[in-house]
């Protein structure tokens, strides 16, 4: 396998989420994947661009509790869509992986990567058992 680098980016990469700080810093997460794909490539070194949907953070976990999620997300439902933080671990051993074709799936080295999507292109689940959607089908 060649080595690789994953950054942990979002679908605010790509449009409004949160604040302008948080969408500037995922725009130039996914930036850096493709730009660094184009210089490591002579090395053998792979980038990809992950997208976690909504993750079950400390962080999210405790704003749910204090009543302030609904606000800060649109209401985006963390209990029933929510993914753990090793769903998105579990997707970076797939990526890992140069004999399932994740790689290729996603578009090769410098793309972006939905955590949800290549679970079900692969076949593995959250540590729940469950396949949280893809956070492109989630409504907010």
């Amino acid at each position: 396998n060649r080595p690789m680098i994953v950054l942990v980016s979002s679908f605010g990469g790509r449009s409004y989420a949160f604040n302008v700080a948080y969408g500037v810093q995922k725009a130039a997460l996914d930036r850096l994947a493709s730009d660094m794909a184009v210089q490591l490539k002579q090395y053998n070194i792979d980038t990809v661009s992950l997208y976690p949907g909504v993750v079950r953070t400390e962080g999210n976990i405790q704003a749910l509790r204090a009543g302030t999620w609904e606000e800060a997300t649109g209401g985006m439902d963390l209990e029933n869509n929510g993914e753990t933080v090793r769903f998105s671990g579990r997707a970076v051993v797939h990526l890992m992986d140069s004999t399932n074709g994740s790689l290729e799936w996603i578009g090769g080295s410098g793309k972006v990567g939905v955590v949800a999507e290549l679970a079900k292109f692969v076949g593995f689940e959250d540590e729940d058992g469950r396949r949280p959607p893809s956070i492109r089908s989630l409504r907010y």
